[in-house]
């Protein structure tokens, strides 16, 4: 049986390069049973077919850009949480600008 993951159209037509749709969608089918994806950087370089220090920097490009939230990032239970509001509202990255811009008056 086949295994598959479930990329997001909304995230097919950002500025996201290839492997970083991929891997946001392997971390959503992972967060699936407990709200949160787990799992060392290897792991996901195996099941995308790169290094670990690729890895390293999607996860960094996917946190600046508030796809998701990693919570322990430098311990082995480290948690990396989908930030579902980002996949669904395109302007929300615009509502965050406005926010800080209004909480800093």
């Amino acid at each position: 049986m086949d295994s598959f993951i479930k990329v997001p159209l909304s995230i097919l037509e950002t500025r996201l390069p290839n492997k970083a749709a991929l891997l946001l969608g392997l971390l959503i089918s992972n967060s699936q049973q407990h709200g949160y994806a787990y799992g060392r950087n290897q792991y996901y370089a195996e099941k995308l077919g790169c290094s670990q220090r690729t890895i390293t920097k999607l996860l960094k490009l996917l946190e600046d850009d508030y796809y998701i939230k990693i919570e322990d990032g430098h311990s082995f239970k480290r948690r990396i949480k989908i930030n579902q509001e980002r996949l669904t509202n395109p302007n929300y990255i615009y509502q965050l600008v406005d926010n800080a811009v209004y909480h800093n008056r």
